[in-house]
């Protein structure tokens, strides 16, 4: 018995030596670390905290020379993975991390983080910067190219892994001008390789150097399943030169809303949301839809621009003009189709204009260049145009732009609409063929300013207009009505 008591005590005593041993150790430490990040003379920290049981390293208000403007009020780093003889040697993931490092950590805060200079290269601030579960793969940091520090980033993306990041009070000072553009806010989830789950922003403003008020804002922003994962991969490329594809960067939901902003004002706009939805059914189908809602112009006259589209619209009888734009598609790769359902621009009480249409024949060439993004390999593509209609709906507007025109030219409103008429039965396009089609396409376009009512083009070429003969509509002497099957009919 007297034997486990010793035991026991010996074992509390070494357990309590080792834990008063702690703090020392903590803080030599924290010590040598410190006098290691300031060895070459040209970067200080106050203060250097470690914390052996949550692995946590501390730097509070560290600048750096070597970096040009660094300077950080407080760096806090938890569940840190990074190997204690780097520490020892003053090499922190801020400040002696190597392109192509391995970085895990569970916890790291930045607070008052500012680097560059407004003047020279630009200036970046962060009031503070919170990642959750951050853990960077090793990544290949060699052969980059002629646009290294891109090509890193991208490879540096396409590793990292994220579970959240929180970042509040961002400036950017573009370099020379002064400008700036700044974020409140920015919350993202579950960021895993160039794809993430969601993505908040808000408070976005662009301000001019001199400016009290921001040029251009921008209230909220709300991203879900973002994935630019072809991007990452295109950019990673030691053989990456700016014009090449980038990739097709894919969207589920993505919306803006509250714009503002001095650029706005200064022409009395305004704009209330912009969304983009997309659904996947698969990878073969998927439908997307983008809509545009609360756009309005309303002209002030503390300006010239404002006050010469004030004239204008008074010469049509409005005050402001509102606008909303929807526009619906689909794209069945099984099919090898791609169509718009419905793209709508509506103006109420003036005139409707809505599109429709459907491309054809799209093959492996075709949804190879959609992806990467790369519009000039579509004329390898046989995808063609089989159908498009072009639907106008006049409302007011037509008549509203006559009496503008005749007011200006000071004519009665029947003189101008009957010359106006005329001109275009008259009218022989440059370039191409002049025929019977084009003839009665133009008339139908007279008999709609003539009467008013819905104007309809329709476009079937037959055989389907494939991509790689689109040239030659805008070649000397095309038949522009025959090869789209173009025609046109009024209704009232």
């Amino acid at each position: 018995m007297k034997k486990r008591v010793v035991a026991v005590a010996a074992a509390i005593a070494v357990v309590g030596i080792g834990a008063a041993a702690v703090p020392a150790v903590q803080g030599f430490a924290a010590a040598r670390i410190k006098a290691e990040i300031e060895r070459d003379g040209a970067t200080t920290v106050e203060r250097v905290e470690v914390g052996l049981f949550d692995r946590s390293v501390t730097l509070v208000d560290l600048k750096s020379g070597q970096v040009a403007g660094l300077s950080v009020g407080r760096w806090q780093a938890s569940g840190l993975g990074w190997p204690l003889a780097e520490l020892m040697q003053g090499r922190t993931p801020l400040t002696g991390f190597r392109w192509g490092d391995p970085l895990q950590a569970d916890h790291v805060e930045l607070h008052d983080v500012r680097v560059g200079d407004r003047e020279a290269n630009g200036a970046w601030s962060v009031d503070s910067l919170v990642l959750e579960g951050l853990d960077l793969a090793r990544f290949d940091a060699g052969d980059v190219g002629l646009h290294g520090p891109l090509v890193l980033a991208a490879r540096a993306m396409s590793a990292l892994s994220v579970r959240r990041l929180e970042q509040h009070g961002a400036v950017f000072a573009m370099p020379g001008s002064g400008d700036t553009f700044g974020v409140a806010a920015i919350v993202i989830e579950r960021y895993e390789g160039g794809r993430l789950a969601t993505a908040a922003a808000n408070g976005i403003e662009a301000t001019a150097r001199e400016g009290r008020a921001p040029l251009f804002r921008v209230a909220d922003i709300e991203i879900r399943g973002l994935d630019f994962r072809r991007s990452l991969t295109a950019f990673s490329s030691s053989d990456w030169q700016p014009g090449t594809p980038i990739g097709q960067i894919k969207v589920e939901h993505a919306g803006a809303t509250g714009f503002g902003g001095e650029a706005l004002t200064r022409y009395g706009v305004s704009l209330g949301s912009v969304t983009i939805e997309t659904v996947r059914e698969n990878d073969i189908v998927s439908r997307s839809r983008t809509r545009v809602e609360g756009f309005a112009l309303a002209p002030p006259l503390r300006s010239l621009e404002g006050l010469q589209l004030r004239l204008a619209l008074q010469a049509m009888g409005l005050r402001e003009i509102k606008l909303g734009f929807d526009c619906a598609g689909s794209e069945d790769r099984r099919r090898a189709e791609i169509t718009i359902d419905r793209c709508t621009l509506s103006g109420p009480g003036l005139a409707e204009i809505n599109l429709t249409g459907r491309i054809v024949g799209a093959d492996k060439a075709f949804w190879q260049a959609v992806d990467d993004g790369d519009a000039i390999a579509l004329y390898d593509s046989k995808a063609a145009l089989a159908s498009a209609r072009l639907v106008l709906a006049d409302t007011s507007l037509l008549e509203r732009a006559l009496k503008a025109l005749a007011a200006t030219m000071g004519q009665p409103v029947s003189v101008t609409r009957t010359n106006l008429a005329r001109d275009i039965r008259r009218f022989q396009p440059t370039g191409l063929l002049i025929t019977q089609d084009l003839t009665q396409l133009l008339d139908a376009i007279g008999r709609f300013v003539e009467q008013g009512g819905t104007l309809t083009f329709d476009a079937r070429p037959e055989p389907p207009l494939a991509i790689d003969r689109i040239d030659y509509l805008t070649s000397p002497g095309a038949d522009l009505v025959n090869a789209l099957g173009l025609s046109a009919t009024l209704s009232r």
